[in-house]
């Protein structure tokens, strides 16, 4: 059985996860008592909560944040305006205009 660690000294997510994946397999030994299983229990429920609290507040290392800043090749493809979207909305936008007026009208006939 691995060593108990603190489950606040956790701050890497996937480091917080090959833990508990020790954890299941520590449960799954045949030769772990019913109290060591209680403490393994414990500690993966700690660890279950502190998961939690980084994925709703994570900090990120500078690399991370690097990461996260620079924008990803086809965001930046689907950002890039289209030649024709303005003439194509301009057209839309005259024929609402124009549906619009038709309902009107035909509203008042009725």
């Amino acid at each position: 059985m691995a060593e108990t660690r603190d489950p606040a000294s956790y701050t890497d997510f996937d480091e917080l996860m090959e833990r508990l994946s020790s954890i299941v397999d520590d449960v799954k030994a045949k030769d772990v008592t019913i109290e060591q299983s209680l403490d393994l229990l414990e500690e993966g429920i700690a660890l279950g909560l502190r998961a939690t609290d980084i994925v709703e507040d994570p900090t990120f290392t500078a690399a991370e944040r690097e990461a996260l800043a620079e924008p990803d090749e086809a965001e930046a493809a689907d950002d890039a305006p289209a030649a024709d979207a303005s003439e194509d909305v301009v057209e839309i936008d005259e024929l609402e205009a124009d549906g619009a007026g038709e309902k009107t009208e035909a509203s008042e006939r009725s």
